[in-house]
This record gives structure tokens, sequence and C-alpha cells, in this order.
């Protein structure tokens, strides 16, 4: 029976229809889940595992008595705090970094060469603390980047061999070896030798630069706490030892950075200031024998006691001006003149000026020999004054200069985890498994959506038009399907000659196939049939039934034959066979002509059934010029090829309204499913 559009469907689950498609290929999504099972193991086994070294580090702060010592000295100093996030970057730069590289010559790399070695992890370990190749213009251009080759003689001997396979040393673990080599030397320090007799290793020297961004790859800071100044520092290695080596070598490099530029810019300020003390009491001294000299030569002078205030008045002002001048020379490093600042500290240095002037005013009206005297007096306390205060800054710079050596130091020494911490190969190993499971169903689904509508519900709910009938592939399975086909058009016979017109939506799809067949069914049955092969471009019934004629279709319709000419009888009892005949380029216009109308009303009369095999209807409107002088189209689709929208656009070319039903039979179908509504 026909499939009809109007038959009550339930709601589609796409879960299920999933489902069903996965099961229906379980053998191809088992044998993909296998296979990235076998490359998940294989990953597994071929990584090398990773250990993990830490250490605690605690960044302390530069504050508290030694800073206050200087006030806003010690905030232009840059005394008063340093970060863990500026320790952190401060560990991770190139001067440390590279410290480390060249102390363990971590530039120098020896892989092994053997594949099946390193899969099954004994591959061996050559580590090389210090190599040198050939300079590079010594070596030909083609040379200058080929990797060298170590061999191991046995565990505590190996071989060095040059880019060419020529043996250039032989030498022992912790033992620099040297020997001339094409004008210029090779030099090779292996620290570590852990190897079996016979395994290789290509050397090479990687750029420090490259090197660097390695170990910092590998290199982990994070603060413990918040502002709390410990620093936890990891680093991993396919090594145990080699990571707690690599990781304290870092930390001492670090260490060793930390005192030079925590102390750097204040020993420069402190040999400033040193530097100065000789000429301070230089001057100092000089001022105070020339007051004592004129004391010596104009005899014993006193001062008044409002010449006295007048002196102390003069130096509290002469201290307050230096020390506004200080302050103001230290903030314009950070604030320019329009700071209010700098604004308000030249008033109090200008007011203080005032003051003074005013005070030498009043200092002129003495007799000259106190003048004399209370100026000197003046530049002598000042002098000293300043001497003092100049040391008391040296004193107070080489206290912090001792005391900043201790800006970092380590809580926790470097150790290394029991276990491997990576590849976490369980989790690996199930990823690869649910990668494996998603990929095939992905393969499926698509292969699903490329292959084309399998479902006959589907094409008839889209297009309104009845399937007939599944026709297996193969021609002895498909039997079935055209009996029910060819049955399904016979109960709709009201005992008249009928006119069926065969056409399929692509090439290939078997509708010459299923045309003979059915009139060879319907032959079977005791009617009279005409197969008529209107593939005026292709037609090859002629050889499918072994006729030996040249005329057909075309030679009827030109007048050339007459029908009875033109007719084959085949070999099949009431089976006839009308030819192509010639081909031609385009056969639109053939059967749009009142010829072949007439033609189809004239066999009418001789013939049950007249079976017209025609062109794919995306390839030529024959079919649809044919449909109109026909009973019934029956459309031959083949299973997964054609996609919904492509079945869509080809019923489309067909005449619509009270033209001829079209009806649909799937051809090449895998399996026949039957729904129920």
């Amino acid at each position: 029976m026909a499939l009809d559009k109007k038959t009550p469907q339930k709601p589609q689950n796409p879960w299920n229809d999933l489902f069903r498609d996965v099961w229906a290929h379980k053998f191809f999504a088992i044998a993909i889940v296998a296979l990235s099972a076998i490359v998940g193991a294989v990953v597994c086994q071929w990584i090398r595992p990773v250990y993990e070294a830490n250490a605690l580090i605690q960044v302390k702060t530069k504050s508290g008595s030694l800073s206050a010592m200087l006030g806003d000295v010690g905030s232009f100093l840059g005394i008063g705090g340093s970060s863990s996030e500026t320790e952190s970057q401060l560990m991770q730069s190139r001067r440390v970094v590279e410290g480390a590289i060249e102390s363990l010559g971590l530039q120098n790399v020896a892989e092994p060469t053997n594949i099946l070695d390193r899969f099954l992890h004994r591959e061996g370990r050559a580590d090389i603390r210090y190599l040198q190749f050939p300079d590079t213009s010594v070596m030909p251009v083609d040379r200058r980047s080929e990797p060298w080759t170590l061999v191991a003689d046995d565990s505590i001997h190996f071989s060095l061999y040059d880019d060419l396979g020529e043996k250039v040393l032989s030498c022992v673990p912790n033992e620099l070896c040297a020997v001339p080599y094409q004008g210029d030397s090779v030099k090779i320090q292996v620290s570590l030798l852990k190897v079996r007799a016979g395994q290789k290793f290509e050397v090479s020297q990687r750029l420090m630069v490259y090197a660097v961004k390695d170990l910092v790859g590998k290199l982990a800071l994070a603060e413990q706490g918040k502002k709390t100044g410990i620093v936890q520092v990891v680093y991993q290695d396919i090594y145990r030892d080699r990571a707690t080596l690599i990781l304290d070598s870092l930390l001492s490099a670090y260490l060793q950075v930390n005192a030079e530029f925590g102390s750097s810019d204040m020993k420069s300020t402190l040999e400033l200031l040193e530097s100065q003390l000789p000429e301070a009491k230089r001057v100092m001294d000089s001022l105070s024998t020339a007051l004592n000299d004129y004391r010596e030569k104009k005899g014993s002078v006193d001062i008044v006691s409002e010449t006295k205030i007048s002196l102390e008045n003069r130096l509290r002002l002469q201290q307050k001006i230096i020390e506004l001048q200080q302050s103001r020379e230290e903030k314009a490093r950070l604030f320019d003149a329009s700071h209010p600042f700098i604004v308000t500290t030249d008033k109090q240095i200008a007011a203080l000026k005032k003051e003074l002037a005013k005070g030498d005013y009043q200092t002129k009206q003495l007799p000259e020999a106190q003048q004399k005297i209370l100026t000197m007096t003046s530049e002598v306390q000042f002098a000293q004054n300043i001497y003092a205060d100049l040391l008391k800054r040296v004193e107070q710079m080489r206290l912090l200069v001792a005391g900043s050596s201790e800006s970092a130091k380590i809580i926790d020494p470097p150790i290394i985890t029991p276990r491997e911490v990576k590849p976490k190969k369980k989790m690996l190993f199930s990823g690869a498994i649910a990668a494996g499971a998603f990929f095939a169903i992905c393969l499926i689904s698509l292969r699903k959506k490329l292959k084309g509508v399998v479902d006959p519900f589907e094409v008839s709910r889209a297009t309104g038009s009845s399937v007939y009938s599944c026709i297996l592939k193969g021609e002895k399975n498909a039997q079935v399907g055209l009996e029910t086909l060819q049955l399904s058009l016979e109960l709709e016979s009201t005992g008249k000659s009928r006119v069926l017109c065969f056409s399929g939506l692509l090439t290939h799809v078997g509708c010459s196939f299923v045309a003979s067949h059915i009139a060879k069914l319907f032959a079977e049955t005791g009617k009279k049939v005409l197969l008529i092969d209107a593939d005026l471009q292709h037609g090859e019934l002629a050889k499918e039934f072994n006729l030996n004629t040249n005329l057909g279709l075309i030679d009827v319709l030109a007048g050339k034959a007459s029908i009875q000419e033109s007719v084959c009888h085949s070999t099949t009892s009431g089976l006839d066979v009308l030819p192509s005949g010639r081909h031609l380029m385009c056969s639109e216009g053939v059967f749009s002509a009142e010829k072949f109308t007439n033609f189809i009303q004239l066999t009418r009369d001789f013939y049950d059934y007249i079976i017209i095999d025609t062109l794919p209807l995306q390839k030529a409107m024959d079919a649809s010029i044919i449909s109109r002088v026909s009973d019934e189209i029956v459309v031959i689709l083949e299973s997964g090829r054609h996609m919904l929208d492509s079945i869509q656009d080809g019923f489309a070319l067909l005449p619509q309204g009270a033209y001829p039903a079209k009806v649909v039979a799937f051809n090449k179908c895998e399996i026949i499913k039957q729904k129920r509504g």
C-alpha cells in the first residue's frame, strides 16, 4: 500500500533518531572508539612523566627603623616597599635565568635517537655541562646547523662524532675533553651519563633566547595569601634530580641579583656622600683657622648679647633655608613647578631669605670688628652644621646598605614531589575514548546528512506524493519491491489502458531497470504492454533486450517508419519494446509536438499499459512534458542519495493541479523500514 501524507505521525525525538543511527552503525562507532583508545594509550606511553620541585621564599619589605631614619630621603631612594609581583618578574628576568642556564649548561641538548627506546622509556640520559663547537666561520655553510652524535661506548665511556659521522673524541663523564678540529677546537664535559652501551644522542646547542623561553615556560610563581610576601616557586622537569638542581640554581642566582639591585642605588648615594666629607671638613677647618687668626690679630673683641642673638638667629634661618631647599629638590623629581608643595616651599624659602637679609642690615650697624667676627663665626658654625649633617647621613646610609642584602630569603629549600604531576594518564586515556565516541557520533550524523533521505515517510510528508515501494539493492533482492510497485499500479487501474511515465531525479538511479521490470511483470499477468524508450539522448533499452534494429521512436515520429516496423517483440509474451532510435542532442521539442500526443493516443487502442522511460527530471524537461499525456508519473529515487530540498525542487518541475498523480519508488534500499502511524 502507498504511504500517504495524511497518515498521522507521532512526534519524533531527535535523540531517539540519533540513538538508532548510532546503533545501526555500532560496529563503525566501536572501531572509531577503539582506534581513539589505542591512540590515547600510545600517547600516554610516549609522553615522559613530569616531576615538580617547589620552594618558598620570603620577600621582605624595606621599611622600619632604617627607612625612618631618612624620612623623605628614604622614599626618594626607593625604601619602603618591594612587592612580590616585582620579585616574581625579577626571578623570570633574563639576567637571573641566564645565570642558572649557564651554570648548569641547560642550552646544551642531547636528544636520544632510538624511537623504540624512547617509547619504552629506556632511552637513557646524557647531561652536558659544557659544550663548545668549532667556530661556524671555519665550517662549510651546509654543515653549520647539522647536529653531532654522542655514542655510549659503555656505561662510563662515550665518543663524540661530527655531522659526517667521523669520530672526533672519546671521553668520560665529569672530565673536560678538548681536541683540535678544522683549525679550531671542540670541547665537551658531560656531567651525567646514564646509558646502555650503543645508545646514541643527537647533540646540539640552543640559542640562549630559546633556552630562557623554555625554562621560564616551566617555571611558575604565586604569592601565598594576599600581600604576605611569601612566594611559592615551582619548576617542572622530566628528571627528578634535575628539577631540584635547576630550581636551587635559579634561587641562588635570584638572591644574588636581588641583593645587588637592592643596594646598588644606596651604595651609589653612600659613595657620593662619602666623597663630599673631606671637602666639607676642609672648608670647616679653613673657616675655623681664619676666625682664630683674626681674633689673634685684633685681640680680644667682646660680642654683646644682641650680637649673639643676631648670630643665633642667622644660623637658624640659614639651616632652615637649606632644609627647605633639600626637600624641594627631592620633591621636584616627582612633581612639576605648579604643584602646591613646590609653590608653598618656594614661598617659605623667599620669606626666610627676606628675614635673613633684614638681619644682615642690622648687623651692618655694628662696629667693623664685631661685624667681621660675627660674619666669620656664622660661617664657621654653618660649616660645622653642614659637616655634622653630612656625617649623620653617611652613617644612616651605611646602616641601610648593610640591611638591604636581606630583602629576600629562602624559607623552604627546593624539594621534589614523590610522584609525577603529569601527564594524568587516566584522564588522558578517558578523554581519548570520549573524543573517539564524539567523533564517531559526528561522523555518523554527518554521513546521514550528506547521504540524503532514506525514510520514505519523510518524502511523503515533504512532497505530498505517495511512496509505493522500497526496492532492495541487487536484481535478486529487488523482486519483492518490484512486485509491490506493480501491484499498487495495477490496483489503481480502471480497466482502461494506462500510460505510465517513469523518470528518475538524477542519472543512474535505476529508472530504466525499474521500468523494464515493471513492464515484464505486467506482461506476465496477461496484459499487453508497450515499453517505450523515450531517452532520446542515451536510450539503451535496445541493448538490454538484445534488439537488433536501428528503427525506433524517432523514426515513427518523423514518419520514416510505421509503428509496426519499429516495435519489437521481446522474449516475454505480451511485452513489446519501442527503442529510442537515433540519439538527439535536444529532445524537448519532439515531445511537445502534436505528433507525440497523437502517437500516444493511437497506441492506447492496442495496449493495456504503455510504460515510457524518460530522462531524469533535473537533466531535461522531457518527463514534465510527457507526463501531460500520461495517466501517472512514477519518480524513481535512490535511497540515501538525494537531499530533501533536491527532491522538492525536482517535484516542482512536474505539472501541478489536475495533471497525473505523482508516485515514488525508493530504489537500491539497504533495508525496508516500516513505521506505523
